[in-house]
């Protein structure tokens, strides 16, 4: 039989009674009163902190910040609000920046390509030679499209997910830069060339596609109000690309002459690469128009000035850049005295009224020695925009401390005024296309010399 408990023992204080000697038993329980309050106090705070800090780790303030699924899913594809660095305090890499590059070297337009991977190259040398980006040397992984949008996005694939790019130099044309755009879009990989279709510059739908050409609109703009206001043109003629860009530019082209009162133009179409317009050039000779407004590219362009010739006519003739290039000028036989009208930069085109700049000279000096032509045959237009693209790369990663895409990008939307060698740049939220209407001027395509044009008569 169990012997009775002690009165006034606590079933806890027996149970721990069970591990001391026999002998003290009556000793422990027959403390005074206040010695068995004093272990009820102690076990009552014990309990109460170990609750304390329990309640306490349960919930973070970071997990309870977290944004909810929907909000997620609709922000996953725009660029960071911020460039900052992060607060992680890992050492930075010092493995090279690999710059993926993708453009039209080969097929019709491939005089284009040659002359932006030259432009990439100058600037990446001057770059790397003065200690990189970061302190980190950038790498350049060159791809050809040859003007095909599905061989540019499967480039663009291979450089995001072999090569592990985020940011891309490129493309030459608007087509392939159009084919590449949404895939990129979903990689968060900064896209940025010389494309000029309005269609690419839709910071909502791409976020991470930005230009360093002006826009088909713009260059309508600046090429309407040439013939409106300068020339008095007023029956006017379009030949065009049925490609991207010359859709594009075609509609720009319209709704230009609309807003300044003009008739609607006469307008003719070819596909890419055609090897003959002559049919499309004695529509609008039969038309009786006074001025043509071209959306052509290089190749296209010297057979469209050759087809003039054969013709027998001759009318002022306006299109972009690509007309005051080397393989246009030499291909189709310009002369200053040609009536054949380029886009071109005031930073480039040369008068009585507008100084040549130190930094247009010093570019101008280098890319002679580059391409050992002490005259400068070379147009810099081509050469000097993706010059530009790189050194324009090279501001937003460091503003944004990383390579990251969407810090890229985000950094690229603050970018103000940057004094580019052809254009000053400037990116917004809403407007991802750098050259504004204040960088265009027309220029007579024939009178290239020492890297210079002169300014189109009436200026």
């Amino acid at each position: 039989m169990e012997a009775a408990k002690p009165q006034g023992c606590s079933p806890w204080l027996v149970d721990r009674d069970r591990i001391t000697k026999k002998e003290d038993r009556s000793a422990l329980c027959g403390k005074s009163s206040s010695r068995r309050i004093f272990f009820v106090l102690v076990s009552v705070v014990l309990v109460a902190a170990f609750l304390a800090a329990c309640g306490a780790g349960g919930q973070s303030p970071a997990s309870s910040a977290q944004p909810s699924a929907s909000a997620k899913a609709s922000e996953s594809n725009k660029p960071a609000e911020s460039a900052k660095p992060s607060a992680s305090t890992a050492a930075p890499s010092k493995d090279p920046i690999k710059l993926g590059v993708i453009v039209t070297s080969t097929g019709p337009q491939g005089a284009i390509g040659e002359k932006d991977i030259l432009g990439t190259q100058m600037a990446v040398d001057e770059i790397n030679a003065a200690g990189g980006i970061l302190g980190r040397q950038v790498q350049l992984i060159i791809r050809d499209d040859g003007g095909d949008p599905t061989k540019a996005l499967t480039a663009a694939q291979e450089l995001v997910e072999k090569q592990g790019v985020t940011i891309i130099a490129g493309t030459t044309l608007s087509s392939p830069g159009l084919a590449m755009a949404p895939y990129l879009t979903e990689q968060k990989v900064v896209q940025f060339g010389s494309t000029s279709s309005d269609s690419l510059n839709d910071p909502q739908k791409f976020p991470y596609a930005f230009s360093q050409s002006t826009p088909a609109s713009l260059q309508a703009v600046a090429m309407v109000k040439y013939v409106a206001d300068i020339m008095k043109a007023k029956k006017v003629g379009i030949i065009s690309e049925t490609a991207a860009y010359g859709q594009a530019a075609m509609t720009a082209y319209k709704q230009e002459l609309e807003k300044k009162g003009l008739p609607a133009p006469v307008v003719e179409t070819y596909p890419q690469g055609a090897a003959d317009m002559s049919a499309q050039l004695n529509n609008l000779k039969k038309a009786g128009v006074e001025v043509i407004l071209s959306a052509a590219l290089t190749t296209d362009a010297v057979r469209i000035i050759k087809n003039f010739k054969s013709i027998g006519w001759s009318v002022p003739y306006l299109g972009s850049v690509d007309l005051g290039t080397p393989a246009v000028i030499d291909g189709a036989g310009l002369t200053a005295d040609t009536p054949v009208y380029a886009i071109g930069y005031p930073k480039w085109a040369k008068s009585d009224k507008n100084p040549v700049s130190q930094k247009t000279k010093d570019f101008a000096a280098r890319l002679a020695k580059k391409m050992n032509d002490t005259t400068l045959k070379e147009s810099p237009n081509i050469t000097g925009q993706f010059y530009d693209i790189v050194y324009v790369l090279k501001a937003a990663i460091e503003k944004a401390q990383s390579t990251d895409g969407p810090k890229v990008a985000a950094a690229m939307e603050q970018l103000q005024d940057f004094d580019a060698v052809l254009t000053t740049t400037s990116f917004s939220k809403t407007n991802h296309n750098g050259p504004g209407l204040d960088d265009m001027v027309m220029v007579v395509a024939g009178s290239l010399k020492d890297g210079l044009f002169n300014l189109a008569p009436g200026y």
